[in-house]
């Protein structure tokens, strides 16, 4: 199982390096789509923008559509200017007035033309003028009915054009060899009229021609404004920087409609990983499985080595496999910066479920390797979470309620913002700003700490607050999937309130102060030598609550005198005697009470012998043969280092209640008597309880019950009262000797 876990954390890590390589090489993006998640870089390289996106500015620009407006009004305009020049023509005729210079100035004004005065005074000597201007009207309307625009630089080599008609027709697309120029309209105009008034005279026509051509406009207008605003997001879309990118920089965010940029962008940020990518894929590879390696070698090898109990090796894999899975996930389905990532749950949850230093800070230092390596590969990037993360481990060994998870929380994130700092600053600006601290001012500090920067820090300093909700929220899976419990967990069954004690105090008082007296001693003796005094605790109150099931065949509950088991068959008794271990299983499971409590109520008995009813079964017996096997404990025998600890205290207790006249000597010799008995049955031969440990064991035992058992000063009239007890029994034994002789 360890095994599996192992290459489960191997692969999980691999895959979580080279998931983007993956999706870029299995499935190219295209533009247009969706990205599936947000694509990460993890090296630095440049992205030449002119280089990969220069052709495309060009194809684009060359197809780039024209948007004119159309002006409906022009042949209104041009009608009105000409029947205006009609009725002033008439006016000066029919006042028999030359008017010469006044019509000359109001071609000047209204058309913008120069004529000479023998021309003008053609045209007010003509009489047929009317017919020929309606005529030339008419010609001009027709040319009017085309597109026509002043320059044709816009739409040249152009194949259509947009043109944008009042409502409500819109923008309508148009064939660009539709559209004529205002040159090209104008000589038209000059044709057809000449054609069509051939018999005139030329020195009246020729002004004519001239003034319908200042009448003729371009009824499409090149809308300046928005073609640049559409010319210049086309260059926007095609920049022509060179962009540095950074390890942890995004590439793309999640859930964005890839454009054609983004798709460059990801084939050049793929060209640049491929050029080693075999090699770097074999040193991740190579990194991870060393560091996993090393891992569970320093567990084993050097932290287990005269350790107190086997460690939690599936707990803590899985830890790590569930914090990379969730690092790499804030990663892809989110568009923020790395150092929001809420890393610092891992040594959170590892504290509340495995409540020692040394191996939760290796499990954090781990994950912080390994979060590393798919989150930038830089040292700045694993001193971010190492630090974080060793930051929580400071101030988390005391949470006993989950309100107390916000204090590390904060911690971290305080943290998360320092070294982000640290290596954020212009260290040589920091140094010049101090040396000249009088001139400092705001423009001074922008120099020191850029605003990007600034921004990592704020989240950073969010993904440090995240860090206590994600382990709360995840700690109650970890619970159920592991089988184990936390320290919140356990303070639920710590209270003395609980049903299962109340019942315990109401139906075996004896019993309950029995416990009592267990737990204080437990948990001394767990203080002495490092273990864990709360699941102690907790195991001392729940071990005997078997007992229930028969209190009165337990000594302690005999408050009458006489013993139940004198009636029994020996074996019956034994029986009755072991099965308060299973029944007490059965009933803390009933209870929902945590597996490693289940575990201690279990093995507080190990397999040990019960030897009085063994000793009364063998005597009753009369020579034939027993089965051991009857009389012992179904065990297992204890497994870690507190089941030991529960089983010897709960043995010396019991023993200590029977002491008369308790002297340091006599309780130090009957405890050792105890434990040693213990090792030769072979009761510790599966839990890691040194030599060292059993003499702290003893050593805090015998001080605590010294405590607890000293002699009292005797008072005079106790004396008194003592010597004459002496005496009555003393005189009647020696009446009694005397009439038996």
């Amino acid at each position: 199982m360890k095994a599996l876990f192992n290459i489960a954390l191997v692969i999980v890590t691999f895959f979580s390096c080279y998931v983007e390589n993956i999706y870029l090489f299995v499935l190219p993006p295209q533009p247009g789509e969706v990205a599936p998640f947000t694509v990460r870089s993890q090296r630095s390289f440049n992205f030449d923008q002119e280089k990969a996106l220069g052709n495309y500015r060009k194809v684009a620009l060359s197809r780039y559509v024209p948007l004119y407006t159309y002006v409906p009004d022009r042949t209104k305009e041009a009608r009105q200017k000409m029947a205006a020049l009609s009725a002033m023509v008439a006016n000066f005729q029919g006042l028999n007035r030359t008017g010469g210079e006044e019509l000359v100035e109001y071609l000047q004004r209204e058309f913008e033309l120069t004529l000479s005065g023998d021309s003008v005074l053609k045209l007010l000597r003509y009489r047929n003028l009317d017919n020929i201007l309606d005529g030339i009207m008419t010609i001009e309307e027709s040319i009017l009915h085309s597109k026509i625009a002043e320059d044709p630089e816009p739409f040249k080599g152009k194949k259509t054009i947009e043109v944008h008609y009042p409502e409500p027709m819109g923008i309508v697309s148009h064939s660009a060899n539709e559209v004529v120029t205002l040159e090209v309209a104008r000589l038209t105009l000059q044709e057809k009229v000449k054609q069509l008034f051939w018999q005139e005279d030329e020195s009246v026509l020729d002004p004519l021609v001239q003034i319908s051509l200042a009448t003729l406009l371009p009824n499409l207008k090149y809308d300046q404004r928005e073609n640049e605003r559409r010319i210049q997001e086309i260059i926007k879309r095609y920049p022509s920087k060179v962009v540095p990118y950074k390890p942890g920089d995004i590439l793309v965010p999640f859930r964005r409609v890839l454009s054609e940029e983004d798709v460059l962008l990801l084939a050049t940020y793929q060209q640049e990983e491929n050029k080693d990518l075999y090699e770097g894929a074999s040193w991740i590879l190579l990194t991870v499985l060393f560091t996993v390696c090393f891992y569970n070698l320093f567990l084993s090898r050097i932290l287990s080595a005269g350790w107190r109990k086997p460690l939690p090796y599936l707990l803590f894999l899985s830890l790590l496999s569930t914090s990379v899975i969730i690092s790499k996930a804030c990663l892809l389905f989110t568009s923020f910066p790395i150092f929001v990532v809420p890393f610092a749950f891992l040594p959170l949850i590892t504290v509340l479920l495995h409540n020692e230093r040394i191996s939760a800070t290796c499990t954090t230092v781990m994950g912080a390797i390994l979060v590393s390596l798919f989150a930038g590969r830089t040292l700045e990037i694993l001193l971010f979470f190492t630090f974080g993360g060793v930051a929580v481990l400071l101030v988390s060994f005391e949470i006993r309620k989950r309100i107390h998870i916000m204090l590390p929380s904060l911690v971290v994130g305080i943290v998360n913002v320092v070294v982000l700092m640290a290596f954020s600053m212009d260290w040589e600006s920091v140094v010049g700003l101090f040396m000249g601290w009088q001139k400092m001012d705001i423009l001074s500090l922008a120099e020191i700490i850029d605003i990007k920067s600034l921004e990592d820090m704020g989240w950073a300093f969010i993904g440090g607050l995240a860090a206590g909700p994600v382990a709360i929220f995840l700690l109650p899976l970890m619970e159920v999937s592991l089988h184990t419990a936390s320290a919140f967990k356990f303070n639920k069954y710590s209270d003395l309130q609980h049903p299962l004690m109340r019942d315990l105090l109401t139906k075996a008082p004896a019993t309950y102060q029995h416990t009592m007296t267990v737990a204080y001693l437990a948990q001394a003796v767990g203080e002495a030598i490092g273990a864990n005094t709360l699941l102690l605790r907790i195991g001392a109150y729940y071990h005997d609550i078997g007992k229930m099931a028969n209190p009165k065949f337990f000594s302690e509950n005999q408050s009458s005198g006489k013993n139940t088991h004198d009636d029994l068959d020996p074996r019956e008794s034994a029986k009755l005697i072991i099965n308060h271990v299973k029944y007490g299983v059965s009933l803390g499971r009933q209870m929902d009470l945590p597996e490693s409590v289940l575990d201690l109520v279990a093995q507080h008995h190990g397999t040990q012998l019960v030897e009085f009813f063994y000793d009364k079964a063998v005597e009753a017996s009369k020579g034939s043969e027993l089965r051991k096997l009857d009389f012992r404990y179904p065990g297992p025998k204890p497994q870690t280092v507190e089941a030991a600890i529960l089983m010897i205290v709960d043995a010396v207790e019991a023993a200590s209640r029977s002491m008369e006249e308790p002297t340091r000597e006599k309780i130090e010799k009957m405890i050792r008597l105890l434990v040693v008995k213990r090792i030769a049955d072979g009761q510790f031969d599966e839990c890691n309880l040194s030599t060292r440990y059993l003499a702290k064991i003893v050593q805090t035992l015998v001080d605590s019950l010294e405590a607890s058992l000293h002699s009292r000063v005797v008072y005079p009239w106790q004396e008194r009262v003592k010597k004459a007890s002496v005496a009555r029994i003393e005189d009647k034994v020696r009446r009694r000797s005397v009439s038996t002789r």
